[in-house]
């Protein structure tokens, strides 16, 4: 029980941790769009293709994913507003 626990949480912290950057890498890539930066563009295009293959292949794999889910949206939030700080920061707006 405690194995299978600690299995989940460390399953939820991986997808929680990679959504924190794909959101934040997100973020960067529409301010590149939008300001024609075409090398940020293509790549954090590259970079969130590449993190989505893997967060496909992971979830799939997956078996009990409402744990998988809770670390993927939490994820996501965290990414977005980390995003806006570091694109607005970097890239000006």
């Amino acid at each position: 029980m405690i194995s299978s626990t600690l299995v989940k949480i460390k399953e939820a912290s991986v997808l929680f941790i990679i959504q924190i950057f794909m959101y934040t890498i997100w973020c960067v890539n529409f301010r590149a769009v939008a300001d024609a930066h075409y090398h940020t563009a293509a790549l954090s295009d590259f970079l969130i293709a590449s993190m989505n293959f893997f967060v496909i292949k992971r979830i799939a794999h997956g078996q009990d994913n409402f744990h998988q889910w809770v670390g993927y949206a939490l994820g996501s939030v965290v990414g977005s507003y980390l995003g806006i700080w570091i694109s607005a920061t970097f890239l000006g707006g």
